[in-house]
């Protein structure tokens, strides 16, 4: 049985506002047999009420979320879903319920910030049922699924996915003579400069926001914190090589921001032809069959830089409530939702890519435009602002701001990165 709040929501722009081929196929019938196996004999199949939250999406992702739940009722017949979408300022609420002891058995936990529920003990370790039930790291792309492990536990599985791409106007590159889609940071330059010389204005479109610089820094071979953030690596000289090249961008009239061109974000920008090249996820593209469906969008990986080739990822997992009343249950759901059969009918949608490698192929035979973005999952890497990034994330984004206001220099900014972090982070206990 599934119930749902209210899912009146509103449409989606670009991630930060949204937060966000197969077809729904049969419910096998051992699923409703079972839900796993302990020492090789199969477990009844928990019972009980599991509350679900997230933010509230577009009304076709409700409608294609109803969708997915519904399945898993007729699979589940003794598990109830209490559908609990959040309208706005999901993650002020999230946090306020965790704090009141509230929280919603299973919510979606962004992979930015997953390192500040993790290391505060708010989530449920997954690794026990993982094993149970025969999920494996393997299962998923590896840097979507380490965005959700903490000091060698498992929080949360990716519901799915996408990273940065380099999305163009086709017919603007071949009005330019550019052939493909840029490489290297040299070539980004060099197209960036050829589409000035043609249009007589910048044609690459991007905010100052730490969400887009931190492709530049992955290129240069940098990060926020090491891998298990026991130390801020912002001091680096990878950090300024970044800063000189996303700076400089705008600097020498090749970028400018979506407010400066007239635009909401990116993706309004190049459907408005404001810009001919943004760096956008799969998320943009229902928003360009929408509001500019005539326009013939290319899409490559994005240019390598001199650290080789960087592609942030950004997701959602499925993750439980460390206060669940309904653990197992919580896990049963999360299990189909993040299962082949539940990914598959949620991503059909082509907002988002399946993070299971093993269901790529079914959805590029939908979306076969979009395989640049699949290739990434090779070398993405899900985005981590460290235990204290929420705080992080803003003060990063006021420093890269006053950079491109030219009321400092990348050096400046470099240090005041170094500092915020410093201030904002709570590293990790190196282990023994």
């Amino acid at each position: 049985m599934v119930e749902l709040a209210g899912t009146n929501g509103s449409g989606v722009l670009s991630r930060r506002k949204l937060v966000k081929g197969a077809a729904a196929g049969a419910i096998a019938a051992p699923a409703l047999l079972h839900y796993g196996r302990i020492g090789g004999a199969q477990t009844p199949a928990p019972t009980g009420t599991v509350r679900l939250s997230g933010p509230t999406a577009s009304p076709e992702e409700e409608e294609l979320l109803r969708q997915v739940l519904d399945n898993f009722a007729q699979a589940y017949p003794s598990i109830t879903v209490n559908y609990e979408p959040v309208p706005a300022e999901y993650l002020i609420k999230l946090q306020t319920d965790i704090a009141a002891g509230n929280a919603a058995d299973v919510f979606y936990v962004k992979n930015e910030f997953s390192q500040d529920f993790m290391s505060r003990n708010t989530l449920l370790p997954i690794d026990e049922f993982m094993a149970n039930d025969g999920v494996a790291d393997a299962d998923f792309y590896p840097g979507l699924i380490n965005a959700f492990k903490w000091q060698g536990a498992t929080y949360g599985l990716p519901k799915d996915w996408s990273p940065l791409g380099t999305c163009f106007d086709e017919q603007v590159f071949t009005d330019a003579g550019i052939s493909a889609a840029p490489a290297t940071w040299d070539e980004l330059r060099t197209v960036l400069q050829t589409l000035l010389d043609t249009t007589g204005q910048p044609s690459l479109v991007i905010a100052p926001a730490l969400d887009r610089f931190i492709m530049f820094l992955y290129q240069a071979g940098g990060n926020i914190t090491n891998e298990g953030a026991t130390e801020i690596t912002l001091g680096d000289p990878a950090t300024l090589e970044a800063l000189d090249f996303f700076y400089g961008l705008y600097s020498d009239g090749l970028s400018t921001t979506p407010a400066d061109s007239g635009a909401e974000w990116p993706g309004d920008a190049l459907a408005k032809q404001l810009a001919s090249i943004v760096f956008e996820g799969n998320w943009m593209f229902p928003f360009l069959n929408t509001n500019a469906p005539d326009l013939q969008v290319g899409v490559a990986e994005l240019p390598a830089g001199p650290g080789g080739k960087g592609a942030p990822a950004f997701t959602n997992s499925y993750s439980i409530f460390a206060g669940s009343q309904q653990p197992e249950a919580a896990w049963v759901l999360v299990n189909y939702l993040t299962g082949n059969d539940g990914m598959a009918l949620w991503t059909s949608l082509g907002l988002a890519m399946p993070a299971r490698p093993g269901l790529m192929d079914a959805w590029l035979q939908q979306y076969p435009d979009r395989a640049p973005y699949a290739a990434a999952g090779e070398y993405t890497i899900a985005v981590q602002y460290g235990p204290g990034g929420q705080k992080f994330n803003d003060d990063a984004n006021a420093v890269l701001q006053n950079l491109f206001a030219g009321q400092i220099d990348t050096a400046a900014a470099q240090q005041q990165l170094v500092e915020a972090a410093t201030a904002d982070i709570t590293l990790a206990t190196p282990s023994a």
